[in-house]
């Protein structure tokens, strides 16, 4: 496996990173590749001269490509490729240099991530491979790449502990992280694919802690197929509690903002005083309305708001104050008597 992995990165590096930044109009959509989403110019150009470097070398591999799907590459391949030939085309095509290639190698049979031995993730910047030793983590609030984009969480909470990053190649985050240049990793988006994250997986298998879900069921490697239309969540990091701390703190919190979207901000002008007064007259009305027994959902909704702005005003996380006030609450109650 050590001479194709040489092998491998020379292709990589003479052969596709040079002709990704002379690629013009690298972003134009010219297909859909084997994952279903579109195909990029950029994406198509360098997976093209991986392939052709393949060939060149006499090489016989099985390639697993989000872009072409299973290609067979001579008679008698002699491992599995899982191949993403660009992570991060979007930064590629902007000029912006963070992307990468990402290969996870594996025997001729592979059927599932937990069959990727070894990894490769090559970039311009930096090149990570299984035989790297992990960075000393430097002191002060942990940094960790978070992608949530697209979907109604927020993370109110997790970004008073953590450093937040978003840099637009999750192949390349990961191997950061497996390296300890970030300290974590987390995408709830369901939208990565086993050609994303086979290359890091398999540099950082054995000392990093890769959790995969999927519709909110926890899956093991072997759950994770590899096919480039699978889809996922996944945290990852060098100690597993934190991975688990990642995922849940960011599938839990819908955030102070997206509550406040739902119910609508308070009215320009208002200090904390003004808010405070507000609030009180919008509980007396609802306190009226509620006795009345008929229609208050307005009234609620006003009190919601000025609560959840009044919380804001006074930075205070109102959703984990209430978790924690509740939870205080139950663990403190005396358990009711059984009556008769």
């Amino acid at each position: 496996m050590e001479s194709l992995r040489s092998e491998l990165e020379r292709i990589v590096t003479e052969r596709v990173l040079p002709r990704v930044p002379r690629v013009e109009r690298g972003w134009e959509k010219v297909g859909r590749g084997a994952d279903g989403t579109p195909t990029m110019r950029v994406d198509e150009i360098a997976e093209r001269a991986f392939l052709r470097g393949l060939e060149d070398r006499g090489l016989e591999v099985r390639v697993i490509s989000e872009e072409s799907g299973e290609v067979t590459v001579g008679e008698e391949p002699e491992a599995t490729l899982v191949l993403d030939p660009l992570d991060g085309s979007h930064n590629a095509s902007r000029g912006l240099p963070f992307y990468c290639v990402s290969i996870g190698l594996a025997d001729p049979e592979a059927e599932s991530l937990a069959d990727v031995e070894d990894g490769l993730v090559i970039s311009d910047l930096i090149t990570f491979d299984s035989e790297g030793a992990p960075e000393d983590r430097p002191s002060g609030r942990p940094t960790v790449a978070m992608y949530y984009y697209g979907t109604e969480r927020l993370p109110t909470t997790l970004q008073r502990r953590f450093k937040l990053r978003c840099l637009g190649s999750v192949a390349l985050e990961l191997a950061m992280t497996c390296r300890g240049i970030l300290d974590g990793f987390v995408d709830v988006r369901g939208s990565l694919r086993p050609t994303d994250v086979a290359g890091a997986f398999g540099l950082g298998r054995g000392d990093t802690a890769f959790l995969f879900f999927r519709e909110g069921r926890e899956l093991e490697p072997e759950d994770v197929p590899l096919r480039p239309d699978f889809r996922f969540e996944l945290a990852a990091a060098r100690d597993e509690g934190l991975a688990r701390e990642l995922y849940d703190g960011l599938r839990r919190d819908v955030g102070l903002r997206r509550l406040q979207a739902l119910f609508g901000r308070h009215p320009e002008g208002f200090d904390l005083h003004g808010l405070c007064g507000k609030l009180g007259e919008e509980c007396a009305e609802l306190a009226h309305a509620v006795g009345r027994g008929e229609g208050y959902e307005g009234e609620l909704a006003d009190v919601l708001a000025l609560v959840l702005n009044l919380a804001n005003e006074l930075e205070v996380d109102l959703l984990d104050a209430l978790q924690r006030k509740f939870r205080r609450v139950f663990e403190c109650r005396e358990p009711r008597e059984r009556s008769g």
